[in-house]
């Protein structure tokens, strides 16, 4: 008890210093407080040698119950108890003491602040990233949906597209198709459509059929299932075709009259064609073209003259004046070069046909003319031939154009022809038949030396020449 009441004045005597220190006050308290001292019969006993000690080396004190108690040996409070003792010590005293704690709750306060913005900071990342979660989440159960409920088309449909279903096709393989020809905008729509129908026979036959460019996949299904389409014929006309030989392909594939598409093939007229075009020479577009049963010669050739207008027409060309010389160039692309010079060597023809050019003064000069006009096929003729006037398609003898295209061009060469590479070039030659290796020349001198290597190479390989 004793023990506490010591304890508990010394804070009271702590709390007057801070109030008076907190007041800008000197310290209040002059002497200190009576000390819990034992062994007072010890301080009063005698000395160490057995005697008392002098009164003068004593000094006594009145306690709370006025008895005398030594003080001697006591402990002195320090100068500064009855003076002003420097802020600087005071503020000492008191952290020693535990009094100034304005820096503790100062530190409180900045690590209350770090730790609310660092749970800030941990709470907006958590939204941030819940938020990516949900995103992420959205747009891929979106795309999961679309998947398994692709887009239909509205309808109801544009260009007529002709589709063939062969033997031994599924109907995986036909929707797979139909949304590579863009008829459906997927291929489970289709087969979602099929199996929806009211047919009872769920089966698409063999056949050409005709649908529609972006339609919707229950109108192909309504086409396409247990539907026993007309049969049909078969064309295929092959590039560089001279018109003789497509119309006997025609024919043969038709079964129609000869005779009848050849005389049709003299009245271009009856085409929508110039009244410059004497035949269709070069009108009838390769490819494969299928017709039904009962179609009629002019349908057929129509169909073909009509592929070629659009194939001009995508090669920038609406004039049909200008669309036939296009395909006499073209055609003597087909004939003379391979697909991958067929532009430089449109660039060189231009440069021919130009009347002020000092290689071939307006000659075209090329050898598939000149056996086009004999009606042959090999590249082998006689110097007589070749100064021959007679033949009009001799391009060694007249200057410019040949009357017509030699044979069919494809899609390729049309464009080429439509769209020359503008060079320098006069001449060209192959001087490697295995690897197609093309030289072209400005100059006649350099073209000879050209020339000269191909016979080379010919020499070396007289197997392929």
């Amino acid at each position: 008890m004793r023990e506490e009441a010591r304890q508990e004045r010394q804070r009271e005597t702590l709390r007057a210093l801070y109030e008076s220190f907190a007041a800008g006050q000197g310290l209040p308290i002059a002497e200190p407080s009576t000390p819990e001292l034992t062994g007072l019969d010890h301080y009063l006993g005698a000395s160490s040698d057995g005697e008392a000690a002098p009164d003068a080396a004593l000094a006594t004190a009145d306690d709370q119950d006025g008895q005398q108690t030594h003080t001697r040996f006591l402990p002195t409070l320090a100068a500064a108890h009855t003076a002003q003792t420097p802020v600087i010590e005071q503020q000492d005293a008191l952290h020693r003491n535990g009094l100034l704690d304005q820096d503790d709750e100062a530190s409180k306060k900045l690590r209350r602040k770090k730790t609310r913005r660092k749970r800030n900071l941990v709470m907006l990342a958590t939204v941030v990233i819940f938020a990516l979660v949900v995103a992420g989440s959205f747009y891929f159960v979106k795309s999961l949906v679309k998947q398994f409920n692709p887009d239909d088309y509205p309808g109801p449909g544009g260009a007529t597209v002709e589709f063939t279903v062969e033997d031994g096709w599924g109907l995986g393989a036909i929707s797979r198709k139909l949304e590579d020809l863009d008829v459906i905008s997927n291929d489970k729509l289709l087969i979602k459509a099929v199996e929806n129908s009211e047919r009872a026979n769920k089966v698409v036959h063999p056949g050409t059929y005709q649908l529609k460019s972006q339609m919707p996949a229950a109108d192909a299904a309504e086409i396409l299932v247990d539907n026993r389409p007309g049969k049909v014929f078969y064309i295929g006309l092959k590039a560089n075709l001279r018109l003789n030989a497509a119309l006997e392909e025609i024919a043969k594939g038709s079964g129609l009259k000869l005779a009848d598409l050849e005389k049709l093939a003299g009245q271009p007229e009856k085409f929508g064609l110039p009244s410059s075009v004497p035949n269709l020479e070069g009108w009838l577009h390769p490819g494969e073209y299928r017709f039904a049963l009962d179609s009629t010669p002019k349908d057929v050739l129509a169909k073909m003259v009509r592929s070629t207008k659009n194939t001009l027409k995508d090669a920038g060309i609406t004039d049909l004046e200008k669309g036939y010389r296009t395909l006499k160039v073209a055609s003597i692309l087909q004939a003379e070069a391979r697909e991958k010079d067929y532009a430089t060597v449109a660039g060189a023809i231009e440069n021919r046909l130009n009347p002020a050019n000092k290689e071939t003064h307006g000659l075209l000069q090329v050898d598939s003319t000149v056996i086009y006009g004999l009606d042959r096929y090999s590249l082998q003729f006689s110097q007589a031939e070749r100064k021959d006037a007679g033949n009009k398609y001799n391009t060694y003898v007249h200057k410019g154009l040949t009357p017509t295209p030699i044979g069919s061009p494809a899609t390729s060469a049309i464009k080429a022809a439509a769209n020359p590479q503008s060079n320098g070039y006069y001449y060209w030659v192959t001087v490697n038949i295995e690897t197609g290796e093309t030289k072209f020349a400005s100059s006649y001198a350099e073209h000879q030396r050209n020339q000269a290597e191909f016979r080379a190479w010919c020499q070396q390989n007289s197997d392929v020449c």
